[in-house]
């Protein structure tokens, strides 16, 4: 199952210069080593592709990505791309006969451009590794080979926001670039993963391993159907909803709605690609009752260690509230029956800023993705806000980094996965729990657990505090209930209350104001144990204020079932089960290649030759490929091909000009 790519030694220099020196002298090969490439040192033609006389496939390469029970979510394949120096070759007709055998083309067309004017000759592009290896064993002088590191991704988009994606072979995004030296190898020392026991090559770098996630990829499906359902239904602009074990901080499931694939993420808007489960920001509105009610009870309990009596004057008491099916708190604040009782009793300000703070509710960068570790943009939650440098990976600041907070009315904001692993720590006991996503590494039949990294800050509550939060919970969620399930309504569309209409009526009536919400929901399942909790949130929902939510039934549908998805237990598959698994991968990609991009094979001749699809690489590979076809290119724009004319697939003949409209990847 791991893919290795050649390895060999360097024979040409490095050479520097622009678009216009590359083009002339390329695949004339360069001596290229990049830091993502580790200590590799096959020659390199182009953009990280590795050239080499076609003898022999050997060498490494980018390590697979698995879920929690050893299904593919990334794997690579080695493709490669053949091309001859005429003036090497001691015969071109045996060279023709012999190619054009294995790869089922006309052999005249072959020999053709062997006796042709150029220093070099196109035998054929992107082809499989297994047409390789039979050219490559006929041992043919003067035929070259450029292998290429190809990423798939089995799932398309799911998991796409936990997984990432590779462009010329780097990691940038998700956990392909988080763990992008333990995949690749050639990284740096890790002193978790050799506190995982793991072999010192793998610890000190020189070496890849593939990685278990904590996702389950069955039952991340399920999610992101019913949660894009949910976003359909309430007509949400964008949607969020995180799994997690409340324990060990195992994310099970990440859903992040509008979503993309990563096979093509070029394709897809900024907005698409960004995971909102950790870069959102959001008020928190009635939630926050909650959270009050949790920092009364620790306030309560530390003036009781310290022994400084309590106040005895009552407090001033909030309006009473109904227990309907949603619960006006202010205007335009709605809060579900479990939330009435929470939230009685007033926290100073200072008490529950240093109370959300100790649980966490304020952090942003404590999950192992860099979308959380990146600076902070402006983000939009209130009147008064403030940019937030967000610290690398290695700095030791890098959890207590607070978001955003809005100064006006005390406003509460989190982010979604913070607010989660927040709530999660009301009612674990008191354990110290960080949110992941990396379960393991795997090297051929070794599976080492990897801990969780550390320096993250312990944010947790005393067990008195937890204790007392899972009693007020289980009173709320009332009798004979297996989960506590709690829902806000935050209005965007503020109107009076009492002249809300639902959001029946507004479909109805013309001219009538649409409520226009933020939904939040918490759960946790069971009430005496919690194994798993849960957050959904709807963007721009039209939800009515007076009807049963219709979020409540996707977190009491899915809650069971990642309970059952905890309790599997499934062993590494066999190398055999592997191989099967990857010959079925590697149809499918070859068969969504031909559908979308229909590769060319240069050797057709002028007649069969289409172009390629080379939207999503850089311009420099962009123009590198489309130098061989005869037409001459004009760039618009720079950074890497978000669109091409001629498309993917026309025909060649008779195209004098290729147009290449380039943008900057974000």
């Amino acid at each position: 199952m791991k893919k290795r790519a050649s390895e060999g030694r360097d024979r040409r220099p490095a050479i520097v210069g622009g678009f216009f020196l590359l083009l002339a002298v390329v695949f004339a090969g360069v001596a290229i080593k990049s830091q993502f490439f580790g200590s590799n040192s096959a020659q390199v033609a182009g953009d990280g592709q590795k050239e080499e006389q076609v003898t022999a496939v050997t060498g490494g390469g980018r390590r697979n990505i698995y879920d929690r029970n050893f299904m593919e979510l990334a794997v690579s394949f080695q493709r490669s791309s053949l091309y001859a120096r005429p003036l090497e070759l001691e015969s071109p007709e045996e060279v023709s006969r012999e190619v054009a055998k294995i790869l089922g083309v006309d052999e005249k067309n072959i020999l053709s451009a062997l006796k042709g004017e150029r220093s070099f000759a196109w035998l054929g592009r992107d082809l499989s590794r297994e047409k390789a290896v039979k050219i490559a064993d006929l041992n043919l002088k003067g035929v070259y080979r450029i292998n290429q590191v190809q990423r798939f991704y089995p799932g398309n988009q799911l998991g796409a926001h936990v997984i990432g994606f590779l462009k010329d072979e780097q990691g940038l995004s998700g956990v392909e670039f988080y763990y992008d030296s333990v995949l690749r190898g050639g990284g740096v020392y890790d002193p978790r993963l050799a506190a995982a026991g793991v072999s010192r090559k793998i610890a000190e770098g020189s070496d890849g391993a593939s990685l278990i996630l904590t996702l389950d990829i069955h039952l991340q499906n399920i999610l992101e159907q019913k949660l894009k359902a949910l976003v359909g239904s309430t007509g949400a602009k964008a949607g969020v909803a995180v799994l997690m074990a409340p324990d060990t901080g195992e994310i099970i499931g990440l859903a992040s709605l509008p979503d993309y694939d990563p096979n093509r993420f070029w394709e897809f808007s900024t907005e698409a690609r960004r995971n909102r489960a950790v870069e959102d920001i959001l008020d928190l509105g009635a939630m926050d009752r909650l959270f009050q009610a949790a920092a009364a009870m620790d306030n309560r309990i530390a003036q009781k260690k310290t022994g400084v009596s309590e106040n005895e004057t009552v407090p001033e008491q909030e309006t009473v509230l109904q227990k309907a099916v949603w619960n006006v708190v202010q205007d335009g604040k709605y809060i579900s029956p479990e939330g009435v009782g929470f939230g009685q009793t007033p926290v100073g300000r200072d008490e529950f800023n240093a109370f959300a703070d100790k649980i966490g509710l304020t952090v942003k960068g404590e999950v192992d993705l860099p979308e959380a570790l990146f600076s902070s943009k402006d983000v939009n939650v209130g009147p008064v806000n403030k940019t937030v440098a967000m610290p690398m990976e290695n700095s030791p600041e890098s959890a207590k980094v607070l978001v955003p907070r809005a100064e006006k009315d005390f406003a509460t904001t989190a982010t979604p996965l913070a607010l989660l692993s927040a709530f999660c720590r009301l009612f674990n006991g008191g354990q110290v729990m960080t949110p992941h996503v990396l379960r393991a590494v795997w090297q051929d039949d070794q599976v080492w657990d990897v801990p969780v990294r550390q320096g993250i800050g312990e944010f947790v509550v005393r067990p008195e505090v937890s204790a007392a939060m899972r009693s007020e919970m289980k009173k709320a969620a009332g009798v004979g209930r297996g989960s506590f399930v709690i829902e806000s309504l935050l209005q965007k569309n503020l109107a009076p209350a009492n002249q809300v209409p639902s959001a029946k009526e507004g479909s109805e009536k013309a001219g009538t104001v649409q409520p226009i919400m933020e939904s939040i929901l918490l759960g946790m399942a069971p009430l005496e144990r919690p194994e798993i909790a849960m957050i959904v949130v709807l963007e721009g929902a039209h939800i009515d204020p007076v009807a049963k939510s219709p979020v409540r039934d996707l977190a009491e549908e899915m809650m069971p079932q990642a309970r059952t998805a905890l309790q599997n237990k499934v062993k590494p598959p066999t190398a055999r089960e592997l191989a099967v698994r990857e010959t079925g991968y590697y149809k499918k990609m070859e068969m969504i290649q031909a559908k979308s991009a229909l590769p060319a094979t240069l050797a057709q001749g002028p007649q069969g030759l289409v172009m390629p699809d080379v939207r999503g690489l850089s311009g420099r590979k962009a123009m590198q490929i489309l130098q061989q076809y005869g037409v001459r290119l004009q760039i618009v724009g720079s950074g890497q091909v978000a669109s091409q004319y001629p498309l993917a697939g026309t025909a060649v003949r008779g195209v004098e000009q290729c147009v290449l409209h380039l943008k900057a990847m974000q």
